[in-house]
């Protein structure tokens, strides 16, 4: 882990110097030379293998699952969220006892997450039990045995978990933006379903939906760590067969639309408020651009410096004028589309002010930004792929994502010279296509009374051009 650290250590302070020196962006191969490259192959049972290697003693690997609520249909709802709460119940090779005896003698560290189109089972463990945590996890995966015992008690599990994640404001206004965005599309379900088809969930029809969306030909197997890509290949070769004739899976139409949602509630403080408009699907080379827009906005919130000397112009305004408690930017990125746009949380009184401030820097971004101005958010968007490649955990999900989605994993130098090749002008056409005179998605939970209704928001969505 220290060798690791070393070298990235290296890499930031390379990075400095060139930045500093004004140094050309074909410098880059020079300064990240020490970094190791990504391999990937496709073998012929349709799985992609991903490894970078690295001289660390430690492995994170994990199987990156084109499946998720999106795929799933009224009825199917939540199903893949439901297997995430029995694969490491038993396996059909594995009794449950036997298999956290085993989890617990290899030292290493399983988990899972989904989004609303990926899936994801993951692990952590030392080079010398990489190929028995493998084992495992492909085990628990693909092998699963399906237990019946643990459908209620794994049902009242997840009763919780969903009354747990509507305690969350945030959670809630991105369930509602979603809902409201893509209206009647299978993108706008939740990723844990509804509580009505989680009472009717059984087991066999978890299994046949796991047996239909869990295939290597949808599937990204990817390590980082002290692991070879032979060795990765021969591992995907060990214990994944060509399925014949994977189902076409319907993903349903990818309409957005322009809406609102508003729950009122003044016994809230404070009023929580998103807004966010169509943006560029993952692959498309819009997405870099809309990714320094975002980082040129940035985020703040109380527990940071403020006021009039603030050198990002949206939290100059947001904290000179203690216009809100906080703000930040997001983005849902899928193969097909995306949402982007800022969320903040502010008093009642001063909600119209906090999104007129967000959407005027959106106008500015469209008219306004110069090459100045652009400096900043460039270093800050080079920092934060640096720091998604600097931890093993992290580098994965990078692979596993980009290869999943696109096929390829464009290198660090890569993308900083495609940061660096952006100019004012060039952002302002792309920020002119996706946000300039289009209809926005809004929600706004709690304190909202003084919200601006929908007309007056989308009519701040264009200045007059003269």
């Amino acid at each position: 882990m220290l060798k690791q650290l070393n070298v990235f250590k290296v890499i930031n302070k390379s990075l400095n110097i060139c930045i500093r020196s004004r140094s050309s962006s074909g410098s880059y191969e020079n300064i990240f030379k020490g970094i190791p490259k990504t391999q990937y192959s496709e073998l012929h049972s349709g799985l992609t293998v991903a490894t970078e290697e690295r001289n660390c003693p430690h492995v994170c690997f994990g199987f990156y699952i084109d499946a998720g609520s999106r795929h799933e249909n009224d009825l199917e709802n939540g199903l893949t969220h439901f297997f995430q709460h029995i694969a490491f119940k038993g396996t059909e090779n594995r009794s449950k006892t036997n298999l956290e005896k085993e989890i617990s003698s290899t030292g290493a560290k399983f988990k899972c997450f989904a989004t609303r189109d990926i899936t994801v089972y993951c692990g952590q463990c030392l080079a010398k039990h990489f190929c028995q945590a493998v084992d495992i996890l492909y085990d628990c995966v693909f092998n699963n045995a399906f237990s019946c015992d643990e459908l209620e008690t794994q049902r009242t599990v997840i009763q919780e978990e969903m009354l747990k994640h509507d305690e969350s404001t945030v959670n809630i206004l991105y369930d509602y933006l979603h809902s409201s965005a893509f209206q009647g599309t299978q993108l706008g379900q939740t990723i844990m379903g509804t509580s009505n088809n989680l009472c009717k969930f059984q087991m066999p029809s978890v299994r046949n939906h796991v047996k239909k969306m869990f295939i290597p030909q949808r599937t990204v197997l990817a390590a980082v760590g002290g692991v070879t890509h032979d060795t990765m290949v021969n591992i995907g070769n060990k214990y994944f067969r060509k399925t014949k004739d994977p189902k076409c899976i319907f993903l349903g139409p990818c309409r957005y639309t322009g809406s609102e949602i508003s729950y009122r509630d003044d016994s809230m403080p404070m009023g929580h408020v998103a807004i966010a408009v169509e943006g560029p699907p993952f692959f498309s080379k819009d997405k870099i651009f809309m990714d320094l827009a975002a980082s040129y906005i940035g985020g703040w919130d109380t527990s940071q410096p403020g006021g009039t000397n603030h050198g990002t112009y949206t939290a100059l305004m947001g904290s000179a004028g203690r216009n809100c408690e906080s703000y930040k930017t997001f983005q849902f990125v899928y193969n097909d589309t995306s949402l982007w746009g800022a969320q903040f949380i502010s008093p009642r009184i001063d909600l119209d002010d906090m999104l007129y401030i967000i959407q005027d820097t959106w106008m500015r971004l469209c008219d306004l930004i110069t090459d100045g101005e652009l400096i900043r958010p460039k270093s800050e968007l080079k920092s934060k792929i640096l720091m998604q490649n600097q931890s093993t955990e992290k580098a994965c999900h990078d692979i596993g994502q980009h290869l999943l989605r696109t096929g390829n994993r464009p290198t660090i130098a890569d993308r900083f010279r495609e940061i660096d090749n952006i100019t004012a002008k060039q952002l302002k056409k792309v920020c002119d296509k996706y946000i300039y005179d289009r209809c926005p998605v809004v929600v706004g939970i709690g304190s909202i009374e003084c919200l601006y209704p929908y007309t007056n928001v989308r009519d701040a969505m264009r200045w007059l051009r003269v």
